[in-house]
């Protein structure tokens, strides 16, 4: 493990890789552009994609950087209010279990690193640590935040691990690996 966050760190060096990382972050900002609002602190969107390629492609470093760079830059861009800083810790956080989850795994049994990586992501971040950030903004206990991202979470869980694992596989298939190797 510490190995490949060693390969990460070192790959961010690698012009290919950099530019990779920008353009991956510059995605993340165009997807962050596209919301579904559910709610006061509620709302669908895809921002996962790009932070969950780049710690598949390029490992842990790179992934952080896509979640720390696509949230700031998305919310300076398409502001929905004062910039809080917890939710692009969050987004940090989420490149890093999609870097420590996804980075070099082989195709057998792949699958399950997409299910349990972004299992992980909804549980722990966008429900636990994005429910605590929220009760900063909104007058409302933590546990009916929760609630609200819970059952949210819950029903776009799968649709997620299916757009996720869909992208990849067809990254896969076009041979986009191989072209940072």
């Amino acid at each position: 493990m510490f190995k490949n966050f060693l390969d990460s760190a070192k790959s961010i060096k690698n012009l290919r890789v950099l530019c990779a990382t920008a353009l991956l972050s510059a995605l993340y900002v165009a997807i962050y552009a596209v919301k579904i609002p559910l709610g006061d602190q509620l709302r669908i969107t895809f921002t996962f994609v790009p932070v969950a390629l780049a710690g598949w492609l390029f490992g842990i470093v790179p992934a952080v950087i896509v979640g720390a760079l696509g949230d700031f830059l998305g919310c300076h861009i398409f502001p929905q209010g004062a910039y809080f800083w917890g939710f692009t810790v969050t987004s940090m956080l989420s490149g890093l279990i999609f870097g420590l989850l996804l980075y070099k795994k082989d195709e057998k049994g792949f699958i399950w690193y997409v299910i349990l990586s972004k299992f992980l992501v909804s549980l722990l971040l966008n429900v636990g640590l994005n429910s605590y950030w929220a009760t900063f903004f909104v007058p409302k206990s933590f546990f009916v935040i929760m609630w609200g991202k819970i059952i949210k979470n819950a029903l776009m869980l799968p649709i997620e691990i299916i757009v996720l694992f869909a992208v990849i596989e067809g990254l896969r298939r076009a041979g986009v690996q191989k072209m940072y190797k």
